[in-house]
């Protein structure tokens, strides 16, 4: 019975495991081997909480698309997980990965499952789109929204037919947005390829002749040089619907290459792969990505058998600034994350970093701020400003003393890439990299471990475009998601450990205003309208004796633009005990980057430069108008969250008035 997509399961078919020749190459040579992983054939996927079905607007028209998740069932919100997306076959949908019970469904449920991956299926724009332009750009939009969502480390693109091709063509495509293939029944080869012709022609804006491009950019065994990463993939030598020739020899052409690749080819196979093959194919790139992990550099500190303290030393990126709240930034991060993986250690994180230095104020004051604390390690970020005023050379020259002296002083070192950054004619991103090498260069020559910052931000870029951006509180400085995002680096590094703070929340919202209560002080409150009235009664409510000084924030008709602005002017200047945003969701921005920018800089300038000096909170705008625009709403939430700030929200179902919904938030706040 031939595998016709989108038939049914194909339980008719007697599962017969023969011994067969399966070909491997792993990079280091060829070989030929046997495969037998006896896996309970009957297995079901187990391991998964119940599926999410996803809506999402596609960017490319504005029509509604979906994808199902599936999370591991304990889903741990604390460390990073791996991504499998397996691609549905021609006639199906989303759902097929998801329920159905055909061999090669539930072999990469099963082995999700068992690695703990979210597992991930979309309906890809149609149940014919043999990846098209639309459903390419579908796919690259879900990877941003998954990337923003979880922590992601590795994702493996996977497929049954349809879903094969279009993975070989998705990575062929996107080689930097994915770390490995498997191919089930696919061609890799689009040009040649004789069936579908009207779905190809569909969904491809034309036939062969029409877009001759469009096909051949989706022709994975074109383009074998761009497939770097573990590629696993089965075909039937039987089987006409999708003809096994290109597959084939896409294998042979990446052996030559030196890639990883496993071609499972069976002789007397039709257009379906058993449960036991879908399974070996799956393991052979996850003992490729376990092996590159594996040679990795190993963890500067084995282990935390005596008191530890580290000490990073750095410009305002290593500071406590507006940039991640105010509050704390990478270095207190990077201590959680280490208590995260070393629970019982007696370890301290101290911050030596400030604002405007380069590697020359580091060595000026490595003594005072570093040397005196006996620091067990010392991390060493600096570029963002050599950049602009330290030459090469002198650079080079610095890292190396600082190495040096820290080395006299008993401390181990890791060096530390600067950041990813937006390019700016200040800081372009050409002579960034070039300090990134620099840095690379000394780790190598002193034998030094290197935190490569700027990679692990510019794959994360590569990958989420949308999710990187708002990590950004501006051209340069990361905010505290992007923060986060480096303390769980610098933490792998140290001590190998892969740790997700996504979780850690925000630190107390309003210390400052209860301080002045407790005192008996008047509060003195900067809000923008109409919150003004309503957060007066709220602190008065919970403290009847208290004068609450409130200067409005008029933001009716504004501009994003022009409320940057007013926060410029406004807050800075007057030094409020609270500052409260609420900034409307229909303020017109000119596109998606003004709005990032301009929200951003709005919660910039609402605090202090350095060291918080007063409470910030911000108010989203359901709380005043629950129909307000979301998209805009969505963008004012992510960024708050990501500044660290609390954000007052009204929960989903709830009808209550806006000011019942911020007395109930201040109560809250207050009884701490």
């Amino acid at each position: 019975m031939p595998y016709r997509e989108g038939t049914g399961p194909l339980q008719a078919m007697p599962h017969v495991f023969q011994q067969e020749e399966v070909t491997m190459h792993t990079g280091s040579g060829l070989r030929t081997t046997t495969a037998w992983l006896l896996i309970a054939l009957g297995a079901n996927a187990q391991g998964f909480q119940v599926p999410e079905d996803v809506s999402f607007t596609a960017g490319t028209d504005g029509t509604e698309q979906r994808y199902v998740i599936l999370l591991p069932d304990p889903f741990d919100v604390n460390v990073p997980h791996d991504v499998m997306i397996a691609l549905h076959g021609h006639g199906s949908d989303r759902w097929q990965f998801v329920t159905d019970q055909r061999p090669e469904c539930r072999g990469a449920r099963d082995m999700a499952a068992r690695r703990k991956m979210i597992f991930v299926s979309p309906d890809y724009r149609a149940k014919t789109s043999w990846m098209g332009p639309a459903a390419d750009a579908d796919l690259r939009q879900m990877l941003d929204e998954l990337n923003g969502r979880f922590r992601i480390r590795d994702v493996v693109i996977s497929g049954g037919s349809m879903g094969g091709t279009s993975a070989l063509s998705f990575a062929a495509m996107h080689p930097d947005c994915v770390d490995g293939v498997v191919a089930l029944n696919g061609t890799a080869n689009l040009i040649e390829y004789p069936n579908f012709n009207d779905a190809l022609a569909e969904s491809y804006g034309g036939t062969k002749t029409e877009k001759p491009e469009v096909y051949r950019e989706r022709s994975a065994e074109l383009f074998p040089e761009r497939l770097t990463l573990p590629v696993a993939a089965t075909t039937g030598g039987t089987d006409t619907l999708v003809p096994p020739d290109s597959t084939l020899r896409l294998l042979a052409a990446l052996k030559t290459l030196g890639t990883p690749a496993l071609s499972i080819h069976r002789p007397d196979g039709g257009h379906e792969t058993d449960y036991d093959d879908t399974v070996t194919a799956f393991q052979f790139v996850f003992d490729q990505l376990d092996a590159k992990e594996a040679a990795s550099a190993a963890p500067v500190l084995r282990a935390f058998h005596k008191e530890t303290t580290v000490v990073c030393l750095g410009d305002s990126v290593t500071g406590v600034y507006y940039h991640t709240g105010g509050h704390r930034a990478y270095p207190e991060m990077l201590e959680l994350a280490l208590r995260q993986s070393q629970p019982d250690a007696a370890l301290h994180v101290i911050n030596a970093g400030i604002s405007g230095h380069t590697t020359t104020d580091g060595l000026a004051r490595l003594e005072q701020d570093v040397l005196q604390h006996h620091p067990t390690l010392v991390t060493i970020s600096f570029g963002l400003n050599d950049m602009t005023r330290v030459p090469p050379e002198q650079f080079r020259a610095n890292l190396e003393q600082l190495i040096d002296r820290c080395r006299v002083s008993q401390c181990l070192v890791v060096l530390c890439t600067p950041n990813a950054v937006i390019d700016t004619e200040s800081r372009p991103i050409s002579r960034l990299r070039e300090y990134c090498e620099i840095v690379r260069d000394v780790g190598r020559m002193k034998t030094v471990a290197v935190c490569d910052q700027y990679a692990a931000g510019e794959r994360l870029r590569a990958r989420a475009p949308w999710t990187w951006r708002l990590t950004m509180s501006d051209e340069i400085h990361p905010n505290m998601d992007g923060h986060k995002r480096m303390a769980e680096e610098l933490c792998r590094t140290i001590s190998g450990a892969k740790i997700s703070l996504d979780a850690i929340q925000p630190p107390p919202a309003l210390v400052r205003t209860q301080v002045q209560l407790a005192a008996g002080n008047p509060i003195k409150v900067l809000a923008m309208e109409p919150m003004g009235s309503m957060i007066a009664s709220a602190i008065q409510r919970h403290d009847p004796g208290a004068t609450v000084e409130v200067t409005i924030w008029p933001v009716a008709g504004k501009t994003l633009a022009q409320l940057e602005q007013g926060a410029k002017d406004l807050v800075r200047a007057m030094k409020p005990d609270l500052a409260v945003l609420s900034i409307p969701a229909n303020a017109v921005a000119v596109d998606d980057e003004q709005r990032v920018h301009a929200i951003s800089w709005i919660m910039n300038w609402s605090l202090s430069f350095g060291h918080q000096e007063w409470d910030c909170i911000v108010v989203h705008p359901n709380v005043v108008d629950p129909n307000a625009d979301p998209v805009q709403a969505s963008v004012i939430r992510k960024l708050a969250r990501a500044q660290h700030l609390q954000v007052i929200e009204r929960e989903s179902g709830d009808a209550s008035d806006a000011e019942t919904i911020v007395q109930a938030w201040f109560q809250s706040q207050l009884k701490r």
